[in-house]
Order: C-alpha cells, then sequence, then structure tokens
C-alpha cells in the first residue's frame, strides 16, 4: 500500500512540514499490534530514512503517529523488535 502523507517533524528545535511517500512494500515492518481478541490491527513499518509509520488494517490506511510515542510503545511491547531496528540499549 502507499500513500503521500504530510506530517509536522521538528528540525532544529522548530516544526517543519513534510510531505512524503509511503509505501509498506519498501518499508521494513517492525511489528502487527493486536487488539484484546489477538486479531492484528495495524501494522508498525519504519521507512529508510527512519520514520515509523502504521498501516490501519481495518480502514486500509497509513497514517504517521507521534514517532516518540510510537518507538516507546515498540519498546515496552516489543522489546526484542526494538532492539533489532533501533539497537542495543544499556540495561536499567
Amino acid at each position: 500500500m502507499k500513500a503521500i502523507l504530510t506530517y509536522i517533524t521538528m528540525i532544529k528545535d522548530r516544526p517543519v512540514e513534510q510531505t512524503r511517500l509511503f509505501d509498506t512494500d519498501t518499508a521494513r515492518k517492525i511489528c502487527d499490534v493486536k487488539n484484546s481478541f489477538g486479531n492484528t490491527v495495524q501494522d508498525i513499518y519504519i521507512t529508510e530514512k527512519g520514520t515509523i509509520f502504521l498501516h490501519n488494517i481495518n480502514k486500509d490506511t497509513l497514517e504517521i503517529p507521534n514517532q516518540k510515542e510510537m518507538k516507546e510503545w515498540v519498546g515496552e511491547n516489543e522489546p526484542d523488535k526494538y532492539i533489532e531496528v533501533f539497537g542495543e540499549v544499556e540495561e536499567g
């Protein structure tokens, strides 16, 4: 699935609007998001340039989530995938 999406990112402490093509065929899939019934409702992807995006399966849409919150979600729910994608972290 492909979509051209516009989002706000911070560059040198200033908000900058970005418009980019997101493609589930060329991005790396990080993991699935499952609901309480165990059904996959979203897939989390990361682009080669490091932008995380979601594929909403039921709506068949793509969206750009808050990058920090999404990275934290992956770390809390899929720690092995987090390390695989973002690298090793120091033990607490």
